[in-house]
């Protein structure tokens, strides 16, 4: 009988003990870390989603940008959050392929120290060049590159997804890739735009405004499907150019540390937030929502290293 009474009192102060640790961890704010500049598409689509997240995790959750590094920068911090729960990175894939170029730094280890929570949307990545090129598609393109030289691209530098993109792009073509690295967006469009590159690769809605105003022409997306935000543009298999589908995913990733009840619950409050019209409406102007739990968001980060990281290997990319 002793023995009964003194593991019911144990019981007792663990669960008195566990009841205002849960409290603190929900009275914490939960650290939405974005990994880009304030302004940017992953940093507007993640303020959009707080309120949400606030309301079906009653919890307190505030964006903190980490910039710099291809996302090295932020992944460092969530690793090293401390708590369960504490924070969480929320990114575009390129931050995934940007580890298979570092794949052997000592900060973290991708696979190891990371889980996908819940994926919110997606784009492609497309084929840009000034309006005025004699092409007016991918297979006139490819034909006049044949003709004249190299394949030279702009593209967001060396190791991201728009240079892979473009080197997967000239393999399957039997071009010869130049890529050129820009720091941005912005300053690749003015270069298309004012005709001193012949083509460039970004994000298909990076691309839309400018394709609509005829000041550059959009000639096919890596999509596995047409962009939304595109319509008139064929996806590169559509004419003709199986197998070089580049999309990126913007999504949350967690700390593989983080406790199931966690991952859930945050699962569960994305999920919701994106069911909000007003939510979803506003962010399919930027991209796709094409929300994906836990379970089919891993299934697309196996197929992301699966794709990316021969390429990058055989291309020479990895850092060390």
């Amino acid at each position: 009988m002793k023995n009964r009474r003194h593991y019911i009192a144990l019981s007792l102060t663990a669960l008195l003990m566990a009841v205002p640790m849960a409290s603190k961890a929900q009275s914490t704010p939960l650290r939405i870390i974005v990994p880009y500049a304030p302004g940017g598409s992953a940093d507007v689509i993640a303020r959009m989603l707080t309120d949400g997240i606030k309301e079906h995790t009653g919890r307190m959750a505030i964006v903190e940008n980490k910039p710099g590094a291809g996302g090295r920068i932020a992944l460092s911090a969530l690793k090293s959050t401390q708590g369960d729960g504490a924070a969480v990175v929320f990114a575009f894939n390129g931050v995934l392929v940007n580890s298979i170029v570092f794949q052997n730094a000592k900060d973290f280890k991708f696979k190891e120290d990371f889980v996908g929570l819940a994926q919110v949307g997606t784009m492609p990545a497309a084929l840009a060049v000034p309006s005025m090129h004699k092409a007016s598609n991918a297979k006139e393109f490819i034909a006049l590159r044949k003709q004249e030289g190299d394949f030279i691209y702009g593209n967001m530098g060396p190791g991201s997804l728009t240079h892979l993109a473009g080197l997967r792009f000239a393999l399957a073509t039997q071009l010869k890739p130049n890529p050129i690295g820009y720091q941005g967006g912005a300053p690749m469009a003015n270069d298309l735009m004012g005709g001193q590159v012949d083509a460039g690769i970004d994000t298909a809605s990076d691309f839309v405004e400018r394709h609509k105003g005829k000041k550059l022409k959009v000639l096919g997306v890596f999509g596995s499907k047409r962009f939304p935000l595109l319509p008139d543009v064929p996806t590169m298999a559509e004419q003709g150019i199986p197998n070089v589908e580049s999309e990126l995913w913007l999504g949350f990733l967690g700390s593989s540390k983080a406790s199931a009840a966690f991952n859930t619950r945050f699962q569960d409050a994305v999920q919701k937030t994106l069911a909000n019209p007003v939510v979803r409406e506003k962010i399919s102007k930027i991209m796709e929502v094409e929300y994906k739990g836990a379970a089919d968001f891993a299934q697309v980060m196996a197929s992301d290293f699966a794709t990316w990281t021969p390429l990058i290997v055989d291309s020479g990319l990895v850092q060390n």
